[in-house]
């Protein structure tokens, strides 16, 4: 067996040796839509490996409002710290759109690690990742348009989930973005109109991928500039 079996990137990397350590314990789960996997302050027990569908994580503020720091894919390995001991979570990290995984109790982790040094380089590059997600999310929502993060988000939803048609309502959108419904309102329909998606209740369908990319900020290429490289770098 090699880790070519699983679709996340990182187990699919791992060689049978190494696979072998941790594939005793390793659990399929499914990962439905709207579940929250971890809670800021919670101790995070288990590692999972994203196989499909996305990852949300967020921070929420004292009035409610919740923005978006990172959507994580197959590259991505939540809970990875806890590799390396006591962990607690940061932020929220909530499935945003249903897909499968594998997890793998911390402590069985932990023990995997102490026999091959690949699994504490999963959980740096992993970290790497995540926190190369935060930063250029961060910045874009500086710095960039409310037009523009928007096609770069639907960008990155689509690379994550392999589908032209996303199943995703306004509020979820704006929620994601940080900005009101009524602007997601009319981004989508300037997009519509221009004839980059199509929208209708609770549900996007992008038509030009290549125009949607051409609208969208630098930073979608940015990031999968820097997965590529890490993932090589593994």
């Amino acid at each position: 067996m090699s880790g070519g079996k699983y679709a996340n990137l990182f187990l699919a990397a791992l060689t049978p040796k190494d696979l072998e350590l941790i594939q005793p314990h390793l659990k399929p789960v499914e990962l439905r839509q709207g579940v929250v996997l971890a809670d800021p302050g919670a101790r995070v027990e288990d590692i999972l490996f994203v196989e499909s569908g996305m990852i949300s994580i967020t921070t929420t503020m004292e009035d409610g409002a919740a923005i978006e720091l990172a959507s994580l894919g197959r590259e991505a390995v939540v809970g990875s710290l806890a590799g390396l001991g006591v962990h607690r979570a940061n932020a929220r990290a909530v499935v945003q759109i249903a897909g499968q995984g594998q997890r793998i109790a911390a402590s069985d982790y932990r023990m995997a690690m102490a026999k091959s040094p690949v699994f504490l380089k999963i959980v740096l590059l992993s970290s790497e990742l995540s926190m190369a997600q935060m930063q250029q999310t961060a910045a874009c929502n500086a710095l960039h348009s409310a037009e523009r993060r928007m096609c770069r988000w639907i960008i990155q939803v689509r690379d994550r989930v392999g589908d032209d048609v996303l199943r995703l309502t306004h509020d979820f959108v704006a929620q994601m973005l940080a900005v009101r419904r009524p602007t997601v309102t009319l981004i989508a329909q300037e997009l519509q109109n221009a004839g980059l998606i199509r929208y209708r209740r609770g549900e996007i369908t992008i038509l030009d991928h290549a125009g949607l990319e051409r609208a969208a900020c630098e930073c979608v290429e940015a990031l999968r500039t820097k997965t590529r490289r890490v993932i090589a770098d593994f």
